[in-house]
């Protein structure tokens, strides 16, 4: 990623009245990590002399009520501290206000940390406050799904097929660190999974088949580890997306650990694709289940339009090796 502009939201504002830094803290987020990493979170924050405060969520869709609030009180820098879920909630309440959104800050606490291994200078909390306290803007795309009148962002990846499966069964394994909480998740799936009839138009162009997994990516990794779409980048402007056609069992076995180090693409009944507006539709009758960073959505006319946005949000990151510039 080459040099990009300093954070003028936050360092415009240092001049005179530091900034508020508002940090968004889901204290469940990988096992109760949120909750005991707070004095942490507090005192590297202390120590760079940044003025913030934290909240914490109280349940599912809390944080994205508090990100769009601090989105209207203009808070110049919010941080999502915590998940990929807790991401996604954070940046869609930041897109849902009419004016330019905030700067978007991250602290990673989460289990996969999908959307986190993205973004240069944010890979353990100690790394990621620094990367706060004198990092630079760095814009990236986010998706947007749209079914049946409904409209959603995402930050790192939406999915059908067995990817459903697995994020329900994820929600029942979480004794299990990271990478094998999705690999246990993915093995008991592929037990009983029925492959998906599934019409994709990427761009205008259409393909029809049976499939046991689609990912539409706008970073490389799911599930903590998988490198699903290894090419994909946040700030290309475009969506990748890998289509896993039905298999049997044994092959699909075999499969996984390519995907794991990101070397499936080429590889029989896998199709790699790259656009920037998808429509996946059911060929049959029935809702078309998918996930958004990991929450579960259905659209029930069985159909959902997926598209990028480009540059839509200004993620705080690593400034660059050797920029003399003063955040």
């Amino acid at each position: 990623m080459g040099h990009e502009p300093e954070v003028a939201a936050v360092s415009s504002r240092r001049q005179a009245t530091p900034p508020l830094t508002r940090v968004i803290l889901n204290p469940t987020s990988r096992h109760g990590s949120g909750r005991r990493s707070r004095p942490l979170i507090q005192r590297e924050l202390d120590r760079r002399g940044v003025a913030y405060d934290i909240v914490q969520t109280e349940g599912p869709g809390h944080a994205t009520e508090l990100a769009a609030e601090a989105a209207r009180d203009g808070i110049p820098l919010v941080v999502a501290a915590g998940g990929d879920g807790t991401v996604h909630e954070v940046a869609n309440g930041l897109l849902a206000t009419a004016a330019p959104p905030p700067s978007f800050g991250l602290i990673p606490i989460g289990t996969g940390n999908d959307f986190v291994k993205m973004v240069p200078g944010t890979s353990t909390i100690v790394e990621a406050i620094e990367t706060l306290a004198r990092g630079i803007e760095c814009p990236v795309d986010v998706g947007l799904a749209r079914w049946n009148g409904r409209s959603e962002h995402f930050m790192n990846a939406m999915g059908t097929g067995i990817d459903v499966e697995v994020v329900r069964r994820l929600r029942r394994s979480r004794w299990l660190p990271g990478t094998a909480i999705y690999v246990g998740a993915l093995l008991r799936a592929l037990a009983s999974y029925r492959p998906l009839p599934l019409r994709i138009d990427v761009d205008g162009a259409t393909h029809e088949q049976r499939i046991m997994n689609l990912a539409v990516c706008n970073g490389p990794s799911i599930g903590g580890s998988f490198r699903i779409c290894p090419d994909a980048r946040f700030d290309d402007g475009l969506l990748n997306a890998c289509v896993i056609g039905e298999m049997p069992m044994h092959r699909n076995l075999r499969l996984v650990p390519h995907v794991l180090r990101g070397t499936h693409a080429g590889r029989s009944d896998v199709t790699m694709l790259r656009g920037r507006r998808f429509t996946l539709a059911r060929r049959d009758d029935g809702p078309l289940y998918f996930q958004l960073d990991g929450e579960l959505r259905m659209a029930e006319e069985g159909s959902v339009e997926v598209v990028i946005e480009p540059h839509r949000l200004n993620v705080i990151c690593r400034r660059p090796h050797g920029s003399g510039a003063h955040a």
